[in-house]
């Protein structure tokens, strides 16, 4: 590496014996500092971190982050939590206890002002999983690290550490929840599912809460937003906690916006645009990008096409770029996903629009069916039609064992949209 690499000066190892070479464990003796200059001041708006983003539709990003834009989103958390940090009684927390003490009984008044316990799934090397770490360090929690995921390695640590809030991406809770023998598992500290870091469908947060029997967290964020940009809560109803992503953090400021970046009333799809002080500083290397992104205002323009209603709840549906155009009809592939997820038998959808002379583009799905069963496109077909417009029907349909993913576990559909000319369509074109 180091001869292919300009400027790769330094190499460290970890967990294991090494030879004329140094351990990441010499790196934590703080009485040296060999090779590393140590600044003595540190401004909360200095250079902390660069972070990639995902790159799931083009090349990843370096987004630099400041100490206190890192730290935003961990004060956002403490204020979610107040309600539970301590037993004063106020009218309003007795209002908030009671609601939520009815749906999910005397285990949530067994935590409040106590430390919690995190069992994170997020790497560390993502934002989701740095603001995890954050999260529990700062606010005083016990925070369990696993070298790498498992299922079942994650279920018995929750048993054993006695964990009470769990976070993952989506990919891993499906991964927990479909263990053949979950029930000899015990989960009964958890009182928080968080899940974040890609879209959950409506489908698995409802089996979420039925397997862990806790309340489900879904959080919105990007790499850019150093973490939350929304997140449901607690005393939220079942269906808002599966079917949303809750309303704006604190000290987060959200509006959907049209394609000339006005402000669109309530209930109207458009581009999320947002605004804090836990923003990135910008772009490492590539300043002409940052911005196109934001504007003089302060405000970050995601390429997320979002719904909010009258109440501030969010509904993401999809990226602005997956927009699919049939016969002049706005068609958004989060809705066929999620139909699609709740049909009895498929794992994953994945929807993706392609290229047709005749009506501009065809929506394509993609499908991952749970093992052992069998499906006929028929009647996953027929399924669609029950629910779904007529124009959003998908006209192919193609059966995958899995899909192209990137470290977080959303679909890379740029890699699924190249498969599809080398496929069979639904109709056999």
């Amino acid at each position: 590496m180091r001869g292919t690499l300009p400027g790769f000066d330094h190499l460290y190892f970890v967990g294991q014996e090494t030879t004329n070479q140094a351990s990441f464990e010499s790196l934590l003796d703080t009485s040296t500092h060999d090779g590393f200059p140590v600044k003595e001041r540190i401004h909360p708006n200095d250079l902390l971190i660069v972070l990639y983003t995902s790159g799931t539709t083009g090349k990843p990003k370096g987004v630099m982050h400041s100490h206190r834009g890192l730290v935003k989103p961990v004060v956002a958390s403490i204020r979610l939590r107040e309600m539970w940090m301590d037993f004063f009684p106020t009218l309003r927390k007795l209002r908030r206890w009671v609601k939520v003490l009815v749906r999910y009984g005397i285990r949530l008044l067994n935590t409040v002002g106590r430390q919690q316990v995190f069992l994170s799934t997020m790497s560390m090397h993502l934002i989701s999983g740095v603001e995890s770490m954050l999260q529990a360090l700062l606010m005083g929690d016990r925070l369990v690290m696993v070298p790498r995921f498992h299922p079942r390695r994650y279920l018995e640590m929750i048993s054993k550490e006695r964990v009470s809030v769990l976070i993952g991406m989506p990919l891993a809770f499906r991964a927990m929840i479909s263990i053949s023998d979950f029930k000899r598992y015990r989960t009964s500290s958890l009182i928080i599912c968080g899940v974040g870091s890609a879209p959950c469908p409506p489908e698995l947060a409802r089996q979420i809460r039925k397997k862990f029997r806790c309340a489900v967290h879904i959080g919105f964020g990007l790499t850019e937003t150093g973490g939350g940009i929304s997140s449901t809560e607690l005393e939220d109803s079942v269906e808002v906690q599966a079917e949303t992503v809750g309303q704006p953090m604190p000290g987060m400021e959200v509006r959907i916006v049209d394609q000339a970046r006005q402000p669109l009333p309530a209930g109207s799809v458009g581009e999320l645009a947002c605004r804090s002080d836990s923003l990135m500083m910008g772009f490492f290397g590539d300043d002409d990008y940052h911005k196109t992104v934001t504007d003089d205002q302060g405000w970050f323009y995601t390429g997320d096409l979002a719904v909010m209603d009258e109440k501030g709840y969010l509904r993401i549906v999809g990226r602005a770029k997956d927009m699919i155009i049939r016969g002049g009809q706005n068609i958004y592939p989060a809705r066929i996903e999620n139909v699609l997820a709740e049909i009895d038998g498929v794992s994953e959808a994945a929807v993706v629009g392609i290229p047709d002379p005749m009506i501009g583009e065809q929506v394509c799905a993609f499908v991952i069916l749970k093992l052992g069963v069998q499906l006929d496109e028929g009647a996953l077909l027929e399924a669609c039609r029950a629910r779904l417009e007529v124009y959003e029907v998908p006209q192919r349909v193609i059966y995958l064992e899995d899909f192209p993913r990137s470290a977080t576990g959303k679909h890379l559909k740029n890699e699924l949209r190249e498969m599809v000319p080398k496929e069979k369509s639904a109709h056999g074109d």
